[in-house]
C-alpha cells in the first residue's frame, strides 16, 4: 500500500473515532401526569365543559424544559430533557382529565377534540402568566382563567397562583422527573379550583 493511502486510512479512522465519541446523549422525554384524587362532587357526569385557549409564556413554550437560576436572570434550557408534547397542547388534556377525576358531575375535554360543541355548557380559558421553576427555589404557576357559558358570556374570572418547593438536585443537576411530577400536582390543584367554581355555577 502506498504511503499516501496509509495516511488516508489513518485519517479516516481518527475522524470516525472522534465522531463516535462525540455522539449526543439521548434525549429524555416527560409528560404532565394526573395525580389520583377522590371524587368529591356530584353523583354523575352531567355538565359538559370545553377547555380552550390555554396559553403559556413564550419562554417555556418550547420542546426543551426550562429552569431558572434563583436570584439570577439566567435560565437553563435543557437540550436533553424535553416535553413529549408542547405545554400548549398538553395542558388542556391534563386539566380536563384532572377535572373529570375530581368532579363526577363534570365532563371536561379539550375543545380541539370536540367535533360538536353544541352540548357544551361552559367554556374555560386559561392564560398562564408564570410557569416557572427555580433551581433550589420554588416552582410557581400563575394563571388568569375565565369560565364562560356557551354564548360567550363570562360568568367568572379569577387569578390563581400556586407554589411548591423545587425538588432537590440529583447528582448536581436538576431532577427533571421530580420537577415535572411537582408541576403536575400544581396543575391538578388549579384544575380542582376551576371544577369547584363550575360546580357552584350549576
Amino acid at each position: 500500500m502506498k504511503v499516501k493511502n496509509i495516511f488516508l486510512v489513518i485519517a479516516i479512522s481518527v475522524l470516525s473515532a472522534c465522531s463516535f465519541n462525540n455522539k449526543s446523549a439521548p434525549s429524555r422525554f416527560y409528560t404532565l401526569t394526573t395525580p389520583s384524587v377522590n371524587q368529591v362532587r356530584g353523583p354523575a357526569k352531567s355538565t359538559n365543559v370545553a377547555i380552550e385557549n390555554v396559553s403559556v409564556p413564550q419562554s417555556v413554550d418550547r420542546p426543551q424544559i426550562v429552569v431558572k437560576h434563583i436570584d439570577s436572570n439566567m435560565v437553563t434550557v435543557s437540550e436533553f430533557d424535553r416535553w413529549v408534547e408542547g405545554l400548549g397542547g398538553a395542558l388542556p388534556v391534563a386539566i380536563s382529565e384532572n377535572m373529570n377525576m375530581y368532579a363526577r358531575n363534570i365532563n371536561a375535554r379539550p375543545k380541539r377534540f370536540a367535533a360538536d360543541n353544541t352540548n357544551t355548557k361552559y367554556i374555560v380559558s386559561i392564560d398562564f402568566v408564570r410557569f416557572e421553576t427555580e433551581i433550589d427555589g420554588q416552582i410557581t404557576i400563575s394563571a388568569w382563567w375565565t369560565v364562560a357559558n356557551n354564548r360567550g358570556e363570562i360568568l367568572t374570572q379569577k387569578k390563581t397562583t400556586l407554589t411548591a418547593n423545587t425538588p432537590d438536585n440529583e447528582y448536581g443537576e436538576p431532577n427533571y422527573d421530580a420537577i415535572v411530577a411537582e408541576q403536575s400536582k400544581l396543575v391538578a390543584r388549579l384544575s380542582y379550583k376551576i371544577a369547584d367554581v363550575i360546580s357552584d355555577l350549576k
